[in-house]
């Protein structure tokens, strides 16, 4: 078996995307679906539950009535910050440690991710876009494959800081060029074994290469944007930083300029605390 082969066959440790989660989050992506047909899918899952009214009733959200259900939750809330709470209590039971062979303390990449993904939403907005959950999804989870990649990269991560220096690749090559693999592919893998649909693993798959995309382009785009503001913040950005080439391409797609990237990073500076408040909230364990 060779080094990619055993790669990917480290992807089996991860535990199950939770399927009440893969229901919900086809629910919340159907305009026709209900607040009971919501409720009904996840009520039974009690962590889940749990932690939606635990943050709903956190200054994260500021409500003036204390929520009791998760009806009432739904129905105050609304879909999108529902998924916001389900998706993130999920990804940030396997992004919230530490990730030494990037470069990134406990919660780095976890912060980095919700960073990513609520740039997703304030881009989309700017775009005149729905927010799709769809897309708040991929940019959530695009980075998951360096958590199974940590152990490779912490053997070879000299080694792939040399070789981004001296011939100038990206870090995404260098990965590929020393390991067989990299991280986006290995995310759009871990993707795949969670039976995420087509568009989100595009996403995650080409979110440092878009122009290479062969469909769901407008996805791949928002994805590779939102990483790259995320990026830009410092946020999260751990050994390979801005190691990556820029697309005027798609600037230039979206009719964007320098001064909307400068807004896109003040509007999720604005934000920031919240992306801690949630992180503190949904891992109460490593508070005190």
């Amino acid at each position: 078996m060779n080094l990619v082969e055993t790669i990917i066959q480290s992807v089996s440790q991860l535990p199950p995307f939770p399927a009440v989660i893969h229901r919900a989050l086809a629910l919340l992506n159907d305009p026709k679906s209900s607040v009971s047909e919501v409720v009904e899918t996840i009520q039974y899952d009690q962590a889940i539950t749990a932690n939606v009214l635990r943050v709903c009733n956190s200054p994260y959200y500021g409500l003036r009535q204390t929520v009791g259900s998760l009806q009432e939750a739904v129905m105050i809330i609304g879909f999108n910050p529902l998924l916001e709470i389900i998706l993130g209590e999920s990804a940030g039971s396997v992004l919230g440690g530490s990730v030494p062979g990037y470069d990134l303390e406990a919660g780095e990449l976890w912060k980095h991710s919700v960073s990513s993904a609520l740039l997703s939403q304030i881009i989309s907005q700017r775009l005149h876009k729905n927010q799709d959950p769809m897309i708040f999804t991929a940019a959530l989870i695009h980075d998951i494959g360096k958590v199974m990649l940590n152990a490779y990269m912490q053997e070879q991560s000299q080694a792939i800081r040399e070789l981004v220096k001296t011939k100038k690749v990206s870090f995404q090559n260098a990965e590929r060029e020393l390991l067989g693999i990299d991280h986006a592919e290995l995310s759009a893998v871990i993707a795949e074994q969670w039976h995420f649909p087509r568009e989100i693993i595009q996403a995650i798959r080409y979110h440092h290469s878009p122009l290479s995309a062969d469909s769901d382009q407008d996805v791949v785009y928002l994805i590779y944007l939102s990483n790259l503001v995320a990026m830009l913040t410092g946020i999260g950005g751990g050994v390979d930083g801005l190691s990556y080439p820029g697309y005027d391409e798609i600037m230039y797609h979206y009719k964007l300029e320098e001064k909307d990237i400068e807004k896109f990073i003040a509007q999720l500076g604005e934000q920031i605390k919240k992306v801690e408040a949630l992180i503190q909230i949904q891992k109460p364990e490593e508070n005190g």
